[in-house]
């Protein structure tokens, strides 16, 4: 709830009028609805108004991965799990530490790793505080003595807490009220618009062939299939999309998706769904090429084989 009272108070949102937000957190989740929740209440305050408000996919984790120097990120970043934290893989250590200049929160001298969970005693704050191995003892022993660098500065957070569920409600209003909205605002979503000749499935074994699916379907409703394949080992990972011959035969096979018995290839039970279409998609049916029995196997298998 913090950080909605941060967003509600007059100081934050002067600062970011007119500005282009971007929002990044260790894994992607919680600045992506950190992201949903200041569209929201920019959409119904007159204040609160940025230029763009962007997310960081993935988070820094997936940022340092695509990113193998680093980027534009400095430093450390700290995970919730077994590997504690992530750094560049081809930044040397020593790079690493020189762009930290995180300290002790007791002793005040420089150290960059987070253990032992300690976390700052003042009020109801809370914030992770670091702690040299030096100092260890008497954080364990005086944890009232931890105080995180925003307390020492003498930062008081907001404590107005705005009602989420009015804003929601408002800025679901306004884009209903107003037509040109879904084309504008972030908050609303284009309808999904379904091809009526195709579908997509799923979990297909890999002993399945154009023939063995064209059975399962009914080879009367089966005009094309594409194999759908890893971008890079071109391997076929269980996946295809079929043509049809009717619309009538799109609802058919995905009614008989759903029933008892469900759609089966090689006995197996596969997993069938329309396809949306997509605006910067490109046809993927070319009619002129010949219909392809066997999945494709992938140049990464052959190199194993």
């Amino acid at each position: 709830i913090e950080f909605p009272k941060w967003l509600t108070s007059d100081e934050t949102q002067k600062q970011l009028t007119g500005k282009k937000v971007l929002m990044y957190c260790t894994g992607g989740i919680r600045c992506e609805r950190a992201t949903a929740l200041l569209n929201q209440m920019s959409t119904v305050s007159e204040q609160l108004k940025p230029q763009g408000v962007y997310h960081c996919r993935g988070g820094i984790e997936r940022y340092v991965k695509t990113y193998p120097s680093g980027g534009f990120w400095k430093g450390k970043n700290y995970l919730f799990d077994k590997r504690m934290e992530q750094t560049p893989d081809v930044k040397d250590d020593t790079a690493v530490e020189k762009d930290i200049s995180s300290k002790c929160c007791l002793c005040r001298a420089n150290f960059t790793v987070y253990r032992n969970q300690f976390k700052c005693s003042r009020g109801l704050c809370g914030v992770p505080v670091i702690v040299c191995t030096s100092c260890t003892t008497a954080a364990v022993t005086k944890p009232a003595s931890l105080m995180c660098e925003l307390c020492r500065e003498g930062y008081k957070a907001p404590s107005e807490v705005p009602n989420l569920v009015a804003m929601k409600r408002a800025a679901e209003k306004m884009v209903g009220d107003n037509p040109t909205a879904s084309e504008q605002h972030p908050l609303s979503k284009k309808p999904k618009v379904y091809y009526k000749d195709r579908i997509f499935l799923r979990r297909v074994p890999l002993t399945a062939t154009f023939t063995k699916i064209k059975k399962s379907l009914g080879e009367d409703k089966v005009r094309e299939l594409v194999w759908l394949v890893d971008k890079e080992s071109g391997a076929f990972y269980g996946s295809c999309v079929v043509l049809l011959a009717s619309p009538s035969d799109v609802k058919q096979i995905v009614d008989r998706s759903l029933s008892q018995g469900g759609v089966k290839v090689d006995k197996k039970r596969i997993k069938v769904a329309e396809v949306f279409q997509k605006d910067d998609e490109d046809e993927i049916f070319n009619h002129s090429s010949p219909q392809t029995e066997y999945p494709p196997i992938g140049a990464a298998m052959l190199n194993t084989q």
